[in-house]
């Protein structure tokens, strides 16, 4: 594409569009969508009322659109730009008020010389055929499934029930009684019902017999025989309604569960537990200074009870009741997109609960389950054979995208989504999902929980894959965790860890895997887990120097080696508290006082990580040199020639006081980070000042460098001498406050800060336009002495793309100020 965004970058293995995003005669086929029950406004027009029609296309593809609607008499409408979403433009046109009972409609998209048309049956060179989009005012059959409600103060009911004779709606509005029966229309129910408020609650009456909550219930209330509520998907006021979700290849991930998150020992005080939507949203500002910029939070949809990990779902649609409201959790959202974080929702597909299972024999027949049902180590899997029970799960992908305006998902257990019972329709079911994704979001990410790998699983769906973005890189994890528990008892093997870093086919490497050392099912005793400092350490308070040493090197490794990074919440502060959703399970905000040091790694290895292109996901690696005896390990990452480190990974329990490495680059070089340093509560064995490279040949290099290698160590070495102050500290720790350097001048759109500070303080560090008004706060917390580099992506606080001109950052710490000025263009 001649005007491709950066976020496109990941999708290149995708179908690729036959020409490209912008006015280059060529609508773009494979960006159009249009969803009918998402895009109408109001979502479900009745009585023939006036309605605004909507379609998505690539952001400046198409330079005209108009409408083609027959309710009896065909007008064309012209279409307008309306507004943005990721890497889309959002078109729209009011449909005039009718007295029809039936009206149709379909689009015309133009770019240039180039008209194509999109319709029901999707895209086409030529006017469709096959009769458009239809609205009918009569049956309601275009209502979206669930409570919708409409523009004359009521609300469309819409059930799937294929087998039953009858079906009532019963709730709050109609004193529960029989007053409102449904229509089937197909296999649904459909119903208009007058006077029915916000938040009141509803059940389905099926067949005078069967009583049942709504299946796309919005939000449940289990407190009260788990009715259903109507919500207003429209209410919340979205304060960053287009939030640039971070590239895969650049995203740090944080898992969270909610429950446990917040209220333990917390400075910001004291939660209810669980812990709430509202308690993370308030947190928000304590992940921006840890430097993470996506949270992949444990299920939040209902479950039985009040406290759960989430992996026992009643529903796909509902958010957890005890969590908060579903606009309690839009603003936590909201509040992490303000904090520059993304949100990526675990979604359970594989199985139902296996109690408090209101689907099983739904409406008094077995609609959704196989009969026997397809049973999983869980619970039972729904009959993915059926294409409603396809469409409740695609959907409600859907929902959570277009009405939470989340980040992406990450699957759970995918090998248990395409038994053997039904082995396409799961697959096909994946494969669905990642292709609706890539159309309407492909901004998006969806990441799979495959275990163990299959480079199937993240091959693009038009090679025959499931096309997955990333998935789980199972023998990364493995030979990691392996290599950390052998250097206390045995001899770690070097061989694996250098393939685990390489990846393991052309689709299991790069931004295709995830990487991690622990998340929840390793820390989870109800897994057979537990938190590794605790295996390392047995003896509480589980902090030797070996759990600090070994922790640091495998979270190390984890931030340094290619593929996308992922830690376990409270990873960052040595926790030892094992995953679960019980009181002993939260995670102890004290611990990030106690062992500061440890979070200040995690902080500057992340900053390094966003800041540095050498070690994004997809950069290049190489390993070069495996020292199996010693159990060394050493690798470049590097992005072309533009930016290069080196990774030094000491397995073993030896201090290697003079260790020769070779180096890709002539030249100085210093430390970036050093996990043995006792700025990180280490050994001290680090090298400070300037490392010059000898022209002694080593490990296929021309050059090589003489340094201190000390046990369990991860070293990061940068090339360029490292400053020395006036007053001759070390390396990476001025005298005196000072900003090093704001880069690139002018900068298009990113721009990267590098500051120092001689001794660990509260540091602020924001950025202000020529006429001195604030418009990003870049942090506001502890910072270790030494070096440390932040990112400023050109927008402000609300997300709004900063305009060219003269902007100027601000560091304050330890009393001190210091600013630099630099240049922005677009």
């Amino acid at each position: 594409m001649r005007r491709i965004l950066l976020g496109f970058l990941a999708f290149l293995a995708l179908p690729a569009p036959s020409g490209a995003a912008g006015p280059d005669n060529d609508v773009e086929w494979f960006g159009v969508s249009h969803v009918g029950w998402q895009d109408r406004r109001p979502l479900c027009p009745t009585g023939g009322e006036s309605f605004q029609v909507r379609i998505q296309a690539y952001r400046d593809d198409i330079t005209s659109a108009r409408v083609h609607v027959d309710d009896g008499t065909v007008a064309w409408l012209d279409m307008a730009r309306v507004g943005a979403r990721g890497p889309y433009d959002v078109w729209a046109a009011p449909v005039p008020a009718t007295g029809a009972t039936i009206l149709s409609y379909w689009f015309e998209l133009t770019d240039g010389t180039d008209t194509d048309y999109y319709s029901a049956g999707g895209m086409s060179n030529d006017p469709p055929a096959d009769g458009g989009f239809v609205v009918n005012f009569q049956t309601l059959a275009h209502a979206p499934v669930g409570a919708t409600r409409t523009s004359g103060g009521g609300a469309v009911f819409k059930v799937w029930a294929p087998t039953r004779v009858s079906t009532y709606v019963r709730g709050e509005f109609n004193g529960w009684g029989m007053a409102n029966p449904l229509t089937k229309v197909g296999e649904h129910f459909v119903g208009l019902v007058s006077g029915v408020g916000y938040r009141q609650q509803y059940k389905y009456f099926f067949n005078n017999s069967v009583w049942n909550t709504d299946a796309r219930a919005r939000a449940l209330n289990p407190a009260d025989n788990t009715n259903a509520y109507v919500e207003d998907p429209f209410q919340y006021a979205w304060a960053l309604p287009d939030f640039a979700t971070p590239p895969l290849d650049q995203m740090v991930i944080y898992q969270l569960h909610v429950g446990t998150f917040a209220g333990r020992n917390d400075p910001l005080g004291a939660t209810p537990f669980p812990s709430r939507y509202v308690d993370v949203a308030a947190r928000a500002g304590q992940l921006a200074q840890l430097g993470v910029n996506a949270v992949m939070l444990n299920p939040v949809t209902e479950f039985p009870g009040d406290l759960s990990a989430g992996y026992n779902p009643q529903t796909m649609w509902a958010p957890e009741w005890k969590y908060g409201t579903p606009n309690e959790l839009k603003a936590m959202v909201d509040s992490l997109h303000a904090h520059g974080i993304g949100v990526l929702l675990d979604i359970v597909w594989n199985h139902f609960t296996t109690n408090d299972n209101f689907m099983w024999f739904y409406d008094g027949s077995q609609t959704y389950f196989d009969s026997p049902a397809v049973d999983t180590p869980w619970g039972s899997q729904a009959d993915f054979d059926a294409p409603a029970v396809r469409d409740y799960y695609a959907e409600s992908a859907l929902h959570w995208l277009e009405e939470y305006h989340v980040d992406g998902f990450r699957m759970d257990g995918t090998d248990y989504m395409n038994l053997p019972a039904q082995a396409a329709a799961g697959w096909g079911l994946m494969r669905r999902l990642n292709d609706e994704v890539d159309n309407r979001w492909a901004d998006k990410v969806v990441i799979a929980e495959q275990l163990p790998d299959d480079p199937g699983v993240t091959t693009p769906t038009s090679l025959g894959g499931a096309g997955f973005d990333c998935q789980y890189h199972d023998a990364f994890v493995d030979n990691l965790r392996q290599a950390i528990l052998d250097a206390a008892f045995g001899d770690p093997n070097m061989a694996a860890v250098r393939g685990a870093i390489l990846g393991s086919a052309p689709y299991l490497s790069g931004s295709r895997v995830l990487n991690y050392l622990e998340l929840h099912d390793e820390a989870w005793p109800g897994s057979g887990g537990q938190r590794l400092v605790k295996t390392i350490d047995p003896s509480a308070p589980h902090d030797d120097l070996y759990a600090k040493g070994r922790v640091k090197l495998g979270q190390g490794l984890v931030l340094t080696a290619p593929g996308v990074p992922a830690f376990l919440m409270g990873s960052e502060w040595l926790e030892d508290a094992d995953f679960g959703a019980d009181t002993g399970n939260r995670i102890d905000w004290s611990k990030r006082t106690t062992y500061a040091p440890i979070y200040r790694y995690f902080q500057d290895l992340i900053a390094l990580r966003r800041t540095r292109p050498a070690l994004y996901a997809s950069s290049s690696a190489h390993v070069y040199h495996v020292n199996e005896g010693g159990n060394v390990i050493a690798f470049r990452r590097y992005d072309g020639l533009a930016d290069v480190l080196v990774v030094i990974a000491n397995f073993s329990n030896t201090n290697y006081g003079a260790y020769r490495l070779g180096l890709p680059l002539g030249g100085p070089w210093h430390e970036a980070v050093d996990s043995q340093s006792s700025a990180y509560d280490g050994n001290g064995m680090d090298n400070p000042g300037t490392l010059d490279a000898d022209a002694i040949p080593a490990d296929g290099f021309l050059q090589s460098v003489e340094l201190r290698v000390p046990q369990m160590s991860l070293i990061v070495l940068a090339p360029g001498g490292a400053p020395v102050a006036v007053d001759g500290s070390r390396t990476g720790v001025p005298g005196s406050l000072r900003i090093e350097a704001v880069a690139p001048s002018p900068a298009r759109g990113d721009v990267v800060l590098t500051f120092g500070i001689p001794r660990a303080s509260f540091v602020r560090v924001a950025v202000y336009d020529a006429r001195g008004r604030r418009l990003a706060t870049l942090l506001d917390g502890e910072r270790g002495e030494g070096t440390h580099r932040l990112r400023w992506n050109g927008r402000d606080e609300r997300g709004r793309r900063a305009p060219a001109g003269i902007y100027f950052v601000r560091v304050e710490a330890g009393g001190a100020r210091a600013s630099s000025r630099f240049v922005l263009v677009w």
